[in-house]
């Protein structure tokens, strides 16, 4: 038997303190489970001393902390601390490293408020110490600190304070972020040329709408010929711009409002994120990071001795997508009611056919956590490949377009020359 340390909140949301016996990690979190107590942190005190009372922690040393937290403390004083993408990931990955190392959170926390050489991480993890300290989870330190931490991240640190995996759930968070810097490398990169080929393509349209054609028209007039259909269309477009290109402005802010309006409804969203997920190529890179993100975080969740009701529950919290979140709530309500997880996956069709065998074969084999674990695996190298496919796709197609607009112009340009030299000829 292990001892193990924890720290919990009660039902009247204040914090204790205690240790407790258990075989393992696992069972030491249920048992503080029955007990009617909501984990917040847990570690072994085998093989290592238990935190003196005053260690680091004496007031005089922490004073420069307090002070840089009362004045930028995230939503409490003054204006929000924001993290940028590189230091969101270097934030997460050093809590990661030294919560897998042994590390006590708070102590965590402070190990970087004190060296870190970014002024913004110094703050939040200042805020988030003096948060954690007064009996704050993490994860609602975090999202008092700064806006930079989404709903997501909060969600799943909140499910591996609760597990007691919040170092692997921190692992994968690293991977992901790591995962979406990569793909928003990667359509900027692809982006650049296609990009280019835009602009250019919108400069040329507006020299000939507005210079070239005007001209053109008073040539072709001037020999008694018409010009082609499309020459017509866009000189009539360029006149119309020219009077009334105000309006038009004002127009297409009123639409970007209504639609920013029409999208504040709950219901309006919930369509929406249903429709975000069947779009062509998005669609799909959406539902595999879905099913990534469930399949992980399940794992953790029932690998770290969690029920699976109470996993499911928690996993409901990871998705940002309204629709997804809504599957999630209906297959909790079947497995409560005594359903195979696998059967409730099946009735909602967001999740992949390998997924669902994977988890089949747990439930029948009683070894779900490890099925999903493998699942997981196998779902993360198709993430990747899917942000590659999605690369090479959209330069492709975005040049094609680019090339029928030049071969519209090209097409246009020669039907006037035609047009011209033809009427010179019968005179």
């Amino acid at each position: 038997m292990s001892n193990f340390s924890y720290k919990a909140l009660q039902s009247d949301g204040s914090l204790t303190e205690g240790t407790i016996e258990g075989a393992s990690r696992g069972e030491a979190v249920r048992k503080v489970g029955n007990k009617g107590l909501q984990l917040v942190s847990i570690s072994e005190l085998e093989g290592r001393r238990a935190p003196k009372s005053g260690k680091k922690e004496k007031k005089g040393e922490l004073r420069p902390v307090k002070e840089k937290v009362s004045k930028k403390s995230g939503n409490d004083f003054g204006d929000p601390i924001r993290l940028s993408s590189k230091q969101l990931i270097q934030f997460t990955e050093e809590m990661s490293d030294m919560l897998s190392a042994g590390l006590q959170l708070d102590s965590a926390l402070e190990s970087i408020a004190k060296r870190s050489e970014s002024d913004a991480l110094r703050d939040v993890a200042s805020a988030c110490y003096e948060r954690v300290r007064e009996g704050m989870p993490l994860a609602g330190a975090l999202r008092a600190s700064s806006k930079s931490f989404s709903t997501l991240y909060c969600n799943l640190v909140s499910a591996g304070e609760v597990s007691g995996a919040l170092d692997e759930i921190l692992k994968r968070q690293v991977k992901y972020l790591n995962t979406l810097v990569e793909l928003k490398g990667q359509l900027i990169t692809a982006m650049i040329y296609p990009a280019f080929l835009v602009a250019s393509g919108i400069g040329v349209t507006a020299m000939f709408m507005f210079f070239l054609i005007p001209k053109l028209e008073k040539l072709v007039a001037s020999t008694g010929g018409v010009l082609p259909p499309i020459a017509k269309f866009m000189l009539a477009l360029g006149d119309f711009l020219k009077v009334y290109w105000i309006p038009v402005i004002i127009v297409f802010l009123i639409l970007i409002g209504l639609v920013f309006w029409i999208m504040q409804d709950a219901g309006n969203q919930r369509r929406w994120h249903e429709i975000k997920l069947k779009l062509p190529l998005f669609g799909k890179l959406l539902r595999t990071q879905f099913n990534v993100q469930f399949v992980e975080t399940m794992s953790n969740l029932l690998n770290n001795g969690m029920p699976l009701v109470r996993s499911l529950q928690l996993v409901q919290g990871t998705s940002s997508n309204m629709f997804l979140q809504e599957q999630i709530e209906e297959i909790t309500g079947h497995v409560s009611e005594g359903s195979l997880l696998y059967r409730s996956m099946e009735r909602t069709g967001a999740f992949d056919s390998g997924l669902i065998d994977m988890v089949r074969i747990g439930e029948d084999t009683g070894n779900l956590a490890a099925s999903m674990t493998k699942a997981g695996d196998r779902l993360d190298r198709e993430f990747k490949r899917s942000i590659d496919r999605l690369g090479t796709v959209i330069q492709p197609l975005i040049i094609l377009l680019m090339s029928v607009l030049v071969g519209t112009m090209a097409y246009m340009m020669i039907s006037v020359i035609y047009e011209t030299i033809g009427a010179l000829q019968k005179r």
